[in-house]
């Protein structure tokens, strides 16, 4: 007799895939996810690129010859083979977004900087105005050093040291600002901007100083302690031009770099006016990468992105590459096999160039090149 089991209904396997209805439903909510991680994606995408963040970028500019800006007119010159270069840097002229820092994260050749640590109190057009002044000054100075050098009477007249920026946290914060003009120290008249930074010296850290700065067309002192700089020696915190400045100089020269600005190639400029009144290749048919702000005493001050001006000479075919002393490690960070040495400062580039196969300096004087 068929028992129970054999009489009840044929029941088959469950089947391994959901019902229609079912498989509908789990799809659209395993779907969410996906849409929502998408779409997160996509605001995060454009945010990156809309975002724009507080750094300055800097990267390797170009390596220019100097000879195609300068003319020289009142005087024979000498035509050479052998070129200075004046190196610029690239530096981002709006706030980055993540993209683009992103990519000079990834390049070894490029710089991320804070930027607060680049401008200072000033926005960027405000710093960008003070570097144009700073490239003007640097001409004049240049020249003037040049000529000089050569045994030529030149002179310098100026009604002040006019403050272009103050550092945050030094003496001056607070007590000076971009505009002042600083017409005397301790009583003794500063008519140039190189004037006070000698004057500041005699000082020792820590001792007080009382400034005469005209503000606005109104006199006043402003009393100020002074701290050390890395070399010990006295300062306040600001940098400054000279106000109303004019130079009288017995040769017509011009140096027209177009939109570069700063005070670095100052050097650069010096070398290349000597170069083109004297007979001799200063430069010995190479190609030498020039970096520094030139003094009117002739001296070589430092300057920024050596790192990123060695890569631009070195693309450009330099074999030497003269800095400031304190910026002769970064600048042989980025070098290769071109060679790096540091100049203190106008004679001493001279005889770097001698030793490097460059021809000498040929002394002579003023009368002999008159036009």
């Amino acid at each position: 007799m068929p028992t129970d089991g054999d009489d009840a209904p044929e029941r088959s396997a469950p089947s391994p895939w959901p019902s229609a209805p079912a498989r509908a439903r789990r799809s659209r909510r395993g779907g969410v996810l996906p849409v929502v991680v998408g779409a997160v994606g996509a605001v995060l995408a454009l945010a990156a690129f809309f975002v724009r963040l507080p750094y300055v970028i800097v990267s390797p500019g170009d390596a220019t010859p100097v000879g195609g800006a300068v003319t020289i007119e009142g005087a024979p010159t000498y035509e050479d083979e052998g070129s200075f270069l004046y190196l610029t840097v690239s530096v981002s002229n709006r706030r980055p977004n993540v993209y683009r820092l992103g990519y000079a994260w990834l390049r070894d050749d490029h710089e991320i900087r804070d930027e607060e640590d680049v401008l200072g109190p000033h926005t960027r057009e405000e710093n960008r105005r003070i570097n144009i002044e700073l490239m003007d000054e640097s001409q004049l100075v240049a020249t003037k050093v040049a000529l000089e050098r050569l045994g030529y009477e030149v002179t310098m007249e100026g009604t002040g040291a006019l403050v272009a920026s103050v550092v945050e946290g030094s003496p001056a914060d607070g007590e000076l600002e971009p505009g002042d003009t600083i017409v005397g120290v301790d009583g003794e008249p500063v008519r140039l901007a190189d004037d006070l930074a000698p004057a500041i010296r005699t000082r020792a850290p820590g001792d007080p100083v009382i400034l005469t700065v005209d503000r606005e067309g109104r006199s006043r002192e402003v009393t100020l302690t002074t701290t050390a700089n890395d070399e010990g020696r006295a300062l306040i915190g600001v940098s400054v031009v000279t106000r109303d400045l004019e130079l009288d100089f017995p040769v017509d020269v011009e140096i027209d770099t177009g939109s570069v600005s700063g005070p670095s190639a100052g050097l650069a400029f010096t070398l290349e006016i000597v170069d083109e009144l004297t007979p001799g290749d200063l430069a010995g048919g190479r190609k030498i990468g020039v970096t520094g702000e030139i003094s009117p005493d002739g001296t070589v001050g430092e300057i920024d992105g050596a790192a990123q001006k060695a890569v631009a000479a070195r693309r450009a075919g330099a074999t030497l590459m003269l800095v400031p002393p304190g910026n002769v490690e970064d600048a042989r960070s980025e070098a290769g096999d071109m060679e790096v040495v540091a100049v203190r400062d106008l004679d001493e580039a001279l005889a770097a160039l001698e030793a490097a196969g460059g021809d000498p300096l040929v002394e002579t004087t003023p009368t002999t090149r008159a036009a």
